[in-house]
């Protein structure tokens, strides 16, 4: 299977990757303040080469529920969260630049409801370099990482502080094989 999965890509010279799904928790602290909110998610997309990369990047949300979850035996339960999919665009990288996409938490998906403690997915497709047996990612076309955490200003671009489990650096990213990849 990764064999048809690695010929198919080579020929369209798109692979797609995820971080698989992830929880953003509510709040974020560290050993100096306690108790702050995250807020922003940035993904980065890196381009080391010498030549214009292109990817693009969705983002799935399935949002805390508002009901409370039953528990059983000391076991809590939430089952089938709907997963909503946003497509956050896509980017044509020039040779030796960054692209960063940054989506303040409330307003991403603008349900109309919080969109903290949720569980979140990004899903990227594009120039990059699958090798090796296991079809990891590697080094040689475009590089993309993910973290999220607090802000002071919203008005101004990045984090005021990271919140590390939110942290997925390229080489956490899996490989998408199925059809239902988004991308």
């Amino acid at each position: 299977m990764l064999n048809n999965y690695k010929e198919r890509h080579q020929q369209e010279d798109k692979a797609v990757i995820t971080t698989g799904p992830f929880l953003v928790p509510l709040e974020t602290d560290c050993e100096y303040q306690v108790g702050r909110e995250n807020e922003r998610i940035i993904i980065i997309i890196s381009n080391p080469t010498g030549r214009k990369l292109k990817a693009s990047v969705k983002l799935g949300v399935c949002v805390q529920p508002y009901t409370p979850a039953l528990k059983k035996n000391g076991i809590c339960v939430i089952k089938n969260l709907p997963e909503k999919e946003f497509n956050l665009g896509t980017f044509e990288l020039k040779p030796h630049t960054c692209t960063r996409i940054e989506s303040d938490i409330p307003e991403v998906c603008s349900l109309g409801s919080n969109e903290g403690n949720a569980v979140v997915r990004i899903v990227a497709k594009g120039d990059f370099l699958l090798c090796g047996h296991d079809c990891k990612p590697a080094c040689g076309l475009l590089e993309i990482s993910v973290v999220g955490g607090s802000i002071y200003n919203p008005g101004v671009p990045g984090l005021e502080q990271a919140d590390p489990v939110t942290l997925f650096r390229y080489h956490d990213f899996v490989v998408c094989e199925g059809e239902d990849c988004w991308c």
